[in-house]
């Protein structure tokens, strides 16, 4: 997304993603970088797992800086793998923040049919934390997603559920 900024200067908001090993003050060191070269993070997501992490960024710089912000943390951060996207704001009309837990057996594919589930009704998924549970007393592996979702404004609350409760006969939905 291009647009003037303060002083007139022609600005560009885009999305990067980094992923790779962590490290300590990796997250910052980046942060300073960008700053260094006049971007701004807008805002910012991590994830991170198992000494790996992801997180997502969206910058704005001035146009004429953003090859050489690029280059730098290309550069000065070659283990990591970045990758960039336009930031399209406001494609999808989205009117509520929903938070629910889903808790069934688990099967095979139950994490790809929900993310189809949500994909078809033009949900965003802002967190999703999915787990699959031993359950020795019961002879069977419990699966349990936490999702805090934004659902479109033609998507009630009441339709989520009755789509997600086609994942399995015995699911139970929470709303938060």
């Amino acid at each position: 997304m291009w647009f003037i900024g303060i002083g007139g200067y022609m600005q560009h908001r885009f999305i990067t993603t980094v992923l790779g090993t962590l490290k300590p003050n990796l997250l910052q060191s980046l942060a300073q970088v960008s700053r260094e070269i006049g971007a701004s993070w807008e805002t910012s997501k991590v994830i991170k797992l198992d000494g790996q992490f992801v997180a997502m960024m969206r910058v704005m710089i001035d146009v004429d800086k953003e090859a050489a912000l690029k280059q730098a943390l290309e550069q000065q951060f070659s283990q990591l793998t970045f990758v960039y996207a336009e930031y399209e704001h406001d494609s999808v009309r989205l009117s509520q923040e929903c938070k629910l837990t889903l808790d069934c057996n688990d099967r095979s594919g139950l994490t790809h049919d929900m993310n189809q589930i949500l994909a078809d009704l033009e949900v965003s998924v802002d967190h999703q934390e999915c787990y699959r549970v031993q359950v020795t007393s019961l002879g069977k592996t419990v699966y349990s997603a936490k999702l805090t979702l934004r659902l479109p404004e033609n998507v009630t609350i009441a339709l989520l559920i009755s789509q997600l409760e086609t994942l399995s006969d015995n699911i139970r939905i929470e709303v938060n």
